[in-house]
């Protein structure tokens, strides 16, 4: 089984279309996935993204540390194909020290931004967000 095949099936589960459903109402809505294994919650969210129902979707994605959520937005970016996937990483270099700014992080938190700022609903795009630093 080669991953086009592999994105299908998850784009053919009714779970997917559940997920899709919740995030097309007109509330906003948080879903929370648990007990996904390895790359499977990389390849739900990316099977979400590329459903039908979610064409013009804006989606939010917050993990836990820098290393989870970097990995996780490699893996969507190479299960998509997609531009419009953002990684928001800390500004500064440290926790303990906050003068020190990470000059390549504040780069593309402001490549983020900017596209956001300037298209707001040309594209669906996804943040990849840390929930602490």
């Amino acid at each position: 089984m080669n991953l086009n095949e592999l994105m299908e099936r998850y784009q053919s589960d009714p779970r997917i279309f559940s997920i899709a459903d919740r995030l097309t109402m007109s509330q906003p809505q948080q879903l929370y996935l648990k007990n996904l294994q390895g790359s499977s919650s990389q390849f739900v969210v990316a099977a979400a993204f590329l459903h039908p129902s979610c064409t013009q979707l804006n989606h939010l994605i917050v993990l836990n540390s820098a290393e989870e959520a970097a990995y996780f937005h490699n893996t969507l970016e190479n299960l998509t194909g997609a531009l419009d996937i953002f990684y928001f990483p800390s500004s500064f270099k440290s926790t303990k020290n906050y003068q020190l700014l990470n000059s390549s992080h504040v780069m593309l938190r402001t490549e983020a931004l900017t596209k956001v700022a300037s298209s707001p609903l040309v594209n669906k795009k996804i943040f990849v967000l840390i929930l602490k630093h």
